[in-house]
């Protein structure tokens, strides 16, 4: 479903959490970048055993890679607007 060359970007842990890759294509070519911990693991962001793919925010990503446990998810911003669903009150 997700599709590399239109912005989506790759997240790859290794079994044992202690490397990461993100795969991004920047316009020009992929971009591939590595992190290996020294010390501890990279928080697991998947709940179950055996899950291929979880979405994260830009946000979440960047806590993951500076190693920060995702304690929980709360949604900081209002929902999305559909524009063809929305009604406009008329002006005064």
């Amino acid at each position: 479903e997700r599709q590399l060359l239109k912005g989506d970007v790759f997240l790859f842990v290794g079994r044992c959490r202690k490397r990461a890759k993100v795969l991004h294509f920047d316009g020009t070519g992929l971009v591939l970048l590595t992190k290996r911990l020294f010390r501890g693991r990279f928080a697991r962001p998947w709940c179950e055993e055996g899950a291929q793919a979880v979405e994260l925010t830009v946000s979440e990503l960047s806590l993951f890679l500076e190693g920060c446990e995702l304690a929980g998810r709360w949604r900081l911003s209002p929902p999305v607007v559909d524009e063809k669903t929305l009604a406009v009150a008329p002006a005064l």
